[in-house]
């Protein structure tokens, strides 16, 4: 079948939407599609040496820059909301250059990947082709009662959250994307129903777990922990409002004194410099380590060494790691609220209802309490989430999708 994938971002070896284009674009070859990807021309000082260090087959890549054209381009890009705009920039130039090459390739689908945000849209369903549209998340909003956390950013993400609950009904590029794709991938239950409101009819939309992992990825066989006197949890991600660091902190000065535990933190972000005076406002000196940002084969260790993962993000479509600590099975706990809600199996760990702050601190508490006083349910929440990281590898992805592509291309030609 010959695909034609936008893919903004799109990087090998990298995380979170780079990796993701990369990713749909590699599978998807590699199982047998011929596939043109459409992508930022940023991208190709790290694809091309990649490209050439390991070929693949059956796959081209057409760049395209967002270059400012015109004085208004220049004056918002001086803004700071300049990427946002790049992007539509993109998005609009994309139309003309994907025409014109359909006219050169007749595709059989076009399917858009990245950025993976349901209100960013796309123009790509005006070729009149099948056109697949996501996975994306950001229908997602944080609980107002989880507020405090966000400390001084609260004002921008309030904001946020009213543009989506009243007025994304207004954004027109938006609605019509999601009215016009014959199919939508929602990574969470709000984005679903979200799209369902703004046009998009039940047929068109299904839940797709939107991070995979590639089958090199897991342990050989099922990560076997010893019985140590210890907790050992684990946090990876960005130090960002949204992901709820403060909530974390709390939560683990709430958890019974005399249960020995660590917590140890990888990542950085905003909050990189506030997380010392923090850990040292919560009294956790002696149990939170806090390493950064880690090269990839020491996060590894860390998921091998460690017993749980502990993560609280207060806005998220469905982080990866979730995914990489399923597949390195640690059982997790986390709050039951937007990708975790539907796509951490019931049984990988403990999910926290969010009610009111004091309320869902002391439930994360006791969470870890309970870990530590069941050893044996660590190990049979951490197998559940194993098998489950076992079906979410990037080309079980890409072979859902063809079974989804084989149908709407057979739907067009009727």
């Amino acid at each position: 079948m010959k695909i034609l994938l936008s893919a903004y971002a799109c990087k090998p070896n990298r995380g979170s939407e780079d990796g993701y284009g990369w990713n749909w674009a590699k599978s998807l070859s590699e199982i047998g599609h011929e596939v043109w990807v459409l992508t930022w021309a940023g991208g190709r000082e790290y694809i091309e040496p990649e490209m050439v260090r390991e070929p693949i087959p059956r796959i081209h890549f057409v760049y395209l820059d967002d270059n400012p054209s015109n004085p208004i381009d220049r004056l918002v890009d001086a803004t700071p909301f300049h990427w946002q705009y790049r992007y539509f920039r993109w998005q609009h130039r994309a139309l003309a250059v994907v025409r014109q090459l359909d006219y050169e390739v007749n595709f059989d689908l076009i399917h858009h990947v990245t950025w993976g945000s349901v209100t960013a849209g796309s123009r790509l369903w005006q070729l009149e082709k099948p056109f697949v549209f996501g996975p994306v998340g950001g229908g997602q909003t944080a609980p107002v009662t989880l507020k405090k956390y966000f400390l001084d950013k609260w004002k921008s993400e309030a904001l946020r959250s009213l543009l989506f609950r009243k007025f994304a009904r207004f954004n027109w590029f938006f609605r019509q994307t999601v009215s016009h794709a014959s199919l939508v991938f929602a990574t969470n239950i709000d984005t679903y129903e979200l799209a369902a409101r703004l046009g998009a009819g039940q047929k068109q939309l299904e839940l797709f777990f939107d991070p995979g992992l590639p089958e090199n990825w897991f342990p050989p066989e099922f990560p076997s922990r010893q019985n140590e006197p210890e907790l050992k949890l684990l946090w990876v991600g960005s130090l960002l409002p949204r992901k709820g660091i403060r909530l974390t902190l709390e939560a683990l000065s709430k958890v019974d004194p005399s249960i020995p535990y660590k917590l140890t933190i990888v990542g950085d972000g905003m909050q990189s410099s506030s997380l010392p005076q923090w850990i040292r406002e919560f009294g956790l000196e002696k149990v939170v380590d806090y390493r950064g940002r880690l090269p990839w084969l020491e996060v590894r260790e860390l998921y091998l060494a460690s017993n749980a993962f502990f993560f609280t993000s207060l806005r998220d479509s469905c982080p990866t790691q979730f995914l990489e600590a399923m597949a390195y099975g640690l059982p997790i706990v986390t709050l039951d609220i937007h990708g975790a809600k539907k796509f951490i199996p019931p049984t990988a760990g403990i999910k926290v209802p969010v009610t009111d702050a004091d309320n869902t601190v002391a439930a994360l508490a006791n969470g870890i309490e309970y870990l530590y006083h069941h050893p044996q349910a660590r190990i049979e929440m951490g197998r559940v989430g194993y098998d489950f990281a076992q079906t979410q590898t990037w080309s079980a992805k890409a072979e859902r999708a063809t079974e989804h592509y084989q149908r709407l291309v057979e739907a067009k030609t009727i």
